[in-house]
C-alpha cells in the first residue's frame, strides 16, 4: 500500500510538471474549470432520457469551447481536461485547465454553463500552485479520461522528446 501511494505521488508530480511546462509553452493557463451536469426533470426521464454519458458530456464540452471561441472572436482556447464519474450519481463531470481566455469574464462563462448544463466553478489559475495541484489527482483515479485540445499535439510531441 505504501509503495502504491509513493508511485501515485510520483506520477502526479511528473504529470503536474509536464502540464505546467505545456502551459508555459502556450502562454500560461488562465482558468481552472469544474463542470457538472444537472439531473433531468421527471418529464424527460419518463420520455426515456437517461443520465448524461460520455457522448452527451463530450458534446457539452464542444459546445462550451464553441461558446468561448465565439466570445474570444479568434480560434479555440487551448485546454486539457480530466473527465471522471461522480461516485454518488454515476454521472461524468469535468476538471479542466484552459488557456487563451484571460480577456474573457469568468462570470459570463459560468452563467452559460449553468444555464445549459449545471453547476460549475471557474477560478483563476494560480501558477505558483502548478498544474499538478489542479488536475493531476484526476489522472491517477480509476476511469479517468484526460484529453487535450486540438492543435496541442506538437507540444505533446516536443515534451516527449526532451
Amino acid at each position: 500500500m505504501y509503495t502504491q501511494n509513493i508511485k501515485q505521488l510520483e506520477l502526479k508530480q511528473v504529470w503536474g510538471n509536464w502540464l505546467s511546462e505545456i502551459g508555459e509553452r502556450i502562454g500560461g493557463w488562465n482558468w481552472w474549470f469544474t463542470g457538472t451536469f444537472r439531473d433531468r426533470p421527471q418529464a424527460d426521464i419518463e420520455r426515456g432520457w437517461t443520465k448524461p454519458g460520455l457522448g452527451y458530456t463530450a458534446k457539452a464540452w464542444r459546445d462550451f469551447m464553441a461558446e468561448l471561441r465565439a466570445r474570444r472572436g479568434i480560434g479555440e482556447p487551448s485546454w486539457v481536461f480530466g473527465r471522471e464519474y461522480q461516485k454518488e450519481r454515476g454521472v461524468p463531470h469535468f476538471h479542466a485547465l484552459i488557456s487563451g481566455v484571460s480577456q474573457l469574464r469568468r462570470d459570463d462563462a459560468w452563467a452559460w454553463w449553468f444555464k445549459n448544463y449545471g453547476i460549475n466553478r471557474i477560478e483563476p489559475y494560480n501558477q505558483e500552485l502548478g498544474a499538478g495541484y489542479y488536475l493531476c489527482k484526476y489522472v491517477t483515479k480509476e476511469l479517468g479520461d484526460v484529453q487535450f485540445s486540438p492543435g496541442m499535439e506538437h507540444l505533446i510531441a516536443i515534451t516527449k522528446e526532451t
